[in-house]
C-alpha cells in the first residue's frame, strides 16, 4: 500500500514505472502496452504523485516537469482513443496542479486551464522569457527584469499572476507596484487579491483556501493597501502612483514599476524622464527591505529615447556587462545573471513577420505601421527607441521611383561590405544605376552568408546589371578583389572594374559625413515595392530604420550606401598601388 511506503520507496515506484513505460515506446518492434493497462498504470502513478507530493514536493515536482508532464502529453497527442485521452488529460492537468506550486510556467498554465483567452497559451514565444526569469526571481537568483513589448501585449497581467504566485511560495513577504495611473495600479492590485481568492488558486496553495465567511484571510483589504495574514511586515500589498509618497513603505519580495506614460508627449517631456529617473535612484529602488538585494521588475512600452525605461537600461549597461541569451530571443542577460533586459518588438527584425501571429498578424501590423510616424513605430512597436529628427533616413525624406526603371542598362555600379562569417552582421552589396542625373538604387545583396559563400552570387549580380565598377572593402575580406577578377576572366567578363578600400573611418562617421549625399544623389524604391523578407525589402528596412542618434543594433545598409556615394557617385575611389619607400635604417 502506499500509505505505508516512505518518500524514498514511492520515488523509486514511480522512476521504475516511468522506465517501463518509456521503454516499451521506445521499443519498436515490441508489443505496446495495451490502453486498460496503460490507463490504470497512469492512474496508479497520479496515485503515486499524490501521495509523494505531500511528503517532499520539491523531488516529485522535478519528476513531474521533466518527466511525467512530457510522457502524457505524449499519449494524450498518439492516443487513438477519445475516451483514454480525456482521462490523461485529467492526469495532465493534475500534474500542472503540483507543479505549478514550484514554477512559475507551471503555475500560469494551470491556472488558465479552462480560460477562453489564455494570456500565455496565445502570447507564448513572446512571454516565455519574461516567465521563465521571474520564476528565478522567485528563487533569488534575479534581481532586476525590464520587459518592453507593445501595449496589449501581456505584460502587465503575466506580472500579477506573478506576484500571487510568489505569495504562495513566500506568503508573509509584501510587494510595491508602482503606475502613473491610479486606477490601473490600483486595478492591477484587486486582480492579484481576485487571483488568490479563486478556487483555481487554491488548488495550488491549500494554505489559501478562500472562504467569505473567515474574516482572518485579509486583515486588511482596500485596492491601494492590503494585508493577508501570515504577513510579518505592516501590508502585503502596496499599490501607489508615481506621484505619491512611498516613503515608509517597504517591499521584501519586489517592486513592480509598470507603464508610466499614458502617450508619446508625455515621454517627450525631458523634465517628467528626469523626474521618474531620479525618483527611481533616490526613493523607488530603495524601498526595499535593507538586508536584502533589492529586486525590481520594470514593465512598458518605449516611447521616447529619453524615457524612463531608456534611462534605466543605459544604468544597466553602464553597471554591467550584457550577452545575448542562448535560450531565448529579443533577451540580453548580465554576465553574471542577476539582470535581464527583454525587448520584444511587434515585428521581428529577422524574418519580417508578427513576434506574435496570434496576437498580431503581420499584414495588419504592416498596414498599421504606414499610418503612423515612422519613429513612433519604430519605439512603441519595436522597441527601439529613437527621436523624430534621428530617423534621417525616412521614407518621407528619400527620393522614390514607384517601378522599376525600364531605361538601358549602360553600368550600374556598387560597392560590397562583406562579412567573416555567418549569422551577425549582413553582407551587403548595393547595386545602383543612371537615373537622370541622380543614381537609383536598383537591385542589391543583402544576407547574414559569409562572403566567402557568394562568389557566385556576386559573380552572377555583375553580370545582369553589366557592373563596371566595384568598390570591395578589404577590412574584412583580403582576397575577395583577386578571387572575383579570376572568376570573371574565366568567363570573359572584362567591362568590371574591381577596386579595394581599406577603411578607416569609423562606420556612425562615414555615414554621417555621407547622409546628404545619400538623400540627394540615390532614388530608392518607394515604400513596399519589394517584399519585407527580399533581400532590398530588408536593406530598406535596415537602412530606413537606422539611428543618427546611436542605439542601431545594424548599420551595414546605410554604410554601404555611404561607400557607393564616396568612392563612386562622387568619384574618390583610386587604384591602390604600391609605392617605393626609402628605409629608415
Amino acid at each position: 500500500m502506499i500509505e505505508s511506503q516512505n518518500g524514498e520507496d514511492i520515488r523509486r515506484t514511480i522512476v521504475k514505472m516511468l522506465n517501463f513505460i518509456d521503454d516499451k515506446f521506445k521499443r519498436k518492434t515490441e508489443q505496446k502496452i495495451d490502453n486498460d493497462k496503460l490507463s490504470i498504470a497512469i492512474e496508479d502513478l497520479d496515485s503515486l504523485f499524490n501521495s509523494y507530493y505531500e511528503i517532499d514536493k520539491k523531488s516529485c515536482c522535478k519528476i513531474i516537469i521533466q518527466r511525467y508532464i512530457k510522457l502524457i502529453e505524449f499519449l494524450i497527442k498518439y492516443s487513438n482513443d477519445t475516451v483514454y485521452a480525456i482521462e490523461y488529460l485529467k492526469s495532465l492537468e493534475n500534474a500542472y496542479r503540483m507543479a505549478g506550486s514550484v514554477s512559475f510556467e507551471h503555475f500560469l498554465i494551470y491556472y488558465e486551464w479552462y480560460e477562453d483567452d489564455k494570456i500565455y497559451e496565445k502570447r507564448y514565444e513572446i512571454l516565455k522569457s519574461y516567465v521563465h526569469f521571474l520564476n528565478l526571481m522567485c528563487y533569488y537568483k534575479v534581481d532586476l527584469i525590464i520587459a518592453n513589448l507593445p501595449s496589449g501585449y501581456g505584460k502587465t497581467r503575466v506580472a500579477k499572476l506573478y506576484e500571487a504566485f510568489r505569495f504562495g511560495i513566500e506568503p508573509t513577504g509584501t510587494f510595491l507596484s508602482l503606475c502613473s495611473n491610479d486606477n490601473v495600479v490600483k486595478g492591477g492590485s484587486r486582480s492579484v487579491i481576485d487571483i488568490m481568492k479563486s478556487e483555481r488558486y487554491s488548488n495550488i496553495f491549500p494554505i489559501f483556501k478562500y472562504d467569505k465567511k473567515d474574516n482572518n484571510y485579509f486583515i486588511k483589504e482596500t485596492d491601494g493597501e492590503w494585508k493577508i495574514k501570515q504577513c510579518k511586515l505592516s501590508a502585503s500589498y502596496y499599490a501607489s502612483t508615481t506621484m505619491s509618497n512611498v516613503v515608509g513603505s517597504r517591499a521584501s519580495l519586489s517592486i513592480h514599476i509598470d507603464d508610466l506614460y499614458a502617450d508619446y508627449k508625455e515621454a517627450l517631456d525631458e523634465e517628467q524622464n528626469k523626474y521618474y529617473y531620479n525618483k527611481f535612484i533616490t526613493v523607488w529602488r530603495k524601498r526595499f527591505v535593507q538586508t536584502k538585494e533589492p529586486q525590481i521588475i520594470i514593465s512598458g512600452t518605449m516611447w521616447s529615447p529619453t524615457d524612463f525605461i531608456t534611462k534605466v537600461i543605459d544604468l544597466a549597461l553602464i553597471e554591467d556587462e550584457f550577452v545575448e541569451c542562448p535560450d531565448y530571443k529579443y533577451t540580453r542577460v548580465s554576465v553574471d545573471g542577476r539582470k535581464v533586459i527583454i525587448q520584444v518588438p511587434a515585428i521581428d527584425e529577422e524574418t519580417g513577420e508578427s513576434s506574435c501571429p496570434s496576437l498580431r498578424s503581420t499584414e495588419a501590423l504592416l498596414k498599421e505601421k504606414l499610418s503612423m510616424e515612422s519613429y513612433l513605430w519604430e519605439t512603441n512597436f519595436q522597441q527601439n527607441p529613437v527621436a523624430p529628427e534621428g530617423l534621417y533616413f525616412d521614407y518621407t525624406s528619400l527620393k522614390t521611383y514607384d517601378a522599376v526603371p525600364k531605361q538601358a542598362i549602360i553600368g550600374a555600379i556598387a560597392v560590397i561590405d562583406g562579412t567573416r562569417k555567418s549569422g551577425k552582421d549582413y553582407f551587403s552589396m548595393p547595386i545602383l544605376i543612371n537615373y537622370g542625373d541622380d543614381y537609383a538604387l536598383i537591385d542589391c545583396i543583402f544576407t547574414k552568408k559569409a562572403t566567402n559563400e557568394l562568389t557566385k552570387e556576386i559573380v552572377d549580380k555583375i553580370i545582369e546589371w553589366h557592373i563596371t565598377s566595384l568598390v570591395i572593402e578589404t577590412n574584412v575580406d583580403g582576397g575577395l578583389k583577386s578571387l572575383l577578377d579570376n572568376e570573371l576572366q574565366k568567363i570573359g567578363v572584362s567591362f568590371c572594374e574591381t577596386y579595394e578600400n581599406y577603411n578607416y573611418i569609423p562606420k556612425p562617421t562615414r555615414i554621417n559625413n555621407e547622409k546628404y549625399s545619400m538623400i540627394k544623389r540615390i532614388v530608392y524604391p518607394k515604400r513596399g515595392l519589394y517584399g519585407i523578407n527580399t533581400d532590398m525589402g530588408k536593406f530598406m528596412e535596415n537602412f530606413t530604420r537606422y539611428n543618427l542618434n546611436g542605439r542601431n543594433k545594424n548599420d551595414d545598409a546605410p554604410d554601404s550606401l555611404a561607400m557607393a556615394t564616396y568612392f563612386l557617385i562622387a568619384e574618390n575611389i583610386k587604384p591602390q598601388k604600391a609605392h617605393a619607400i626609402k628605409r629608415l635604417f
